[in-house]
């Protein structure tokens, strides 16, 4: 039987989510959870099935329409492959297996588009480059999205760090964690509506500007100090970094009772620092906590959040893994 199978990672925000939407930076990491999607042979319709988002959907490969909303990007998708690279969209089933959390700010919407784009063209013999597939997966993050700053589909591409900001792009950086440390991501379970949340910061910024124009500087310059930190592997400085850039996204109106519940509880248990990453008011948190006290840390949460994952930063981007 014909088929392909690619992975790519998801990501976590480090620093600087909201800010951007205003000039200044963040600092967006690759993440060892990934989606992998396996493309084989079927007949009739496209196929969808993904245990863990609960998805078994159609997609008709003559007119594009779907079975399920959640496959809208996806549709999209297919339908620019077939306009600007050629590609006949032929009836195949396509099979979703993921560790990365859905809807918890982990960019799984992005590692979805950019393994099924890669899978897809591979099992059609021509399987497209990184810079095409940048491209492609940018088309189902428009649908999802609707305005996004493409930091979600660079880095399921690529993979590693980037810092982006908005009107400049992106520039790649080396990240990787002091030595003895490891990155938690706390997914409470709470669901979050990006739209909403950025609406209420900016209202927030537009009402005080004279005032939360400092914060947003502040939030800027962490950034430089987070690189200087993640270069002399100074774990006090990134973990207190961690917790100055949660204040500031509080103040901006970025997090909620919950987030403050599990940041504080992981502080308590010895997490150096945490922070929320992505939209806020729920979706997921991040800490970084010295081994000797992941176990500690993990049983101060039990019962409170919905999973928590040890991740490695900085891995490969998308990636075929049979063909």
């Amino acid at each position: 039987m014909r088929k392909a199978s690619a992975s790519a990672p998801g990501k976590v925000i480090l620093f600087g989510e909201h800010f951007v939407v205003k000039g200044s930076r963040s600092l967006a990491v690759a993440i060892s959870l990934r989606v992998k999607t396996t493309v084989a042979e079927s007949r009739g319709k496209i196929r969808f099935y993904s245990p863990l988002a609960g998805l078994e959907s159609w997609i008709d490969p003559v007119n594009l329409e779907y079975g399920d909303e959640r496959l809208a990007p996806l549709a999209r998708m297919l339908e620019y492959l077939r306009d600007k690279y050629g590609f006949n969209i032929e009836p195949h089933k396509v099979i979703v297996e993921s560790n990365l959390p859905v809807g918890a700010g982990l960019g799984s919407s992005a590692s979805l588009a950019a393994s099924y784009a890669l899978a897809y063209t591979a099992f059609m013999g021509s399987p497209l480059s990184k810079d095409e597939l940048l491209d492609v997966s940018y088309e189902a993050e428009k649908v999802a999205h609707g305005n996004p700053s493409g930091v979600d589909n660079t880095i399921a591409v690529y993979g590693g760090g980037l810092i982006y900001k908005r009107g400049v792009g992106f520039e790649r950086v080396e990240v990787d964690l002091p030595p003895g440390y490891r990155l938690l991501i706390i997914d409470t379970g709470v669901p979050r509506n990006t739209r909403s949340v950025v609406e209420h910061v900016l209202n927030i910024a537009s009402m005080t500007w004279e005032a939360s124009e400092h914060v947003y500087r502040a939030a800027d310059k962490i950034i430089d100090l987070a690189l200087k930190a993640l270069r002399n592997k100074d774990a006090f400085l990134l973990g207190t970094l961690m917790n100055l850039n949660q204040g500031l996204l509080n103040a901006v109106g970025a997090s909620s009772e919950v987030i403050e519940r599990v940041v504080f509880s992981l502080r308590r248990s010895g997490a150096v620092g945490a922070k929320l990453t992505g939209a806020g008011w729920g979706g997921s948190v991040i800490a970084l906590v010295s081994e000797d006290l992941v176990g500690r840390v993990r049983e101060s949460l039990s019962g409170m959040v919905k999973s928590i994952h040890d991740v490695v930063i900085g891995v490969d981007g998308v990636s075929l893994e049979n063909h």
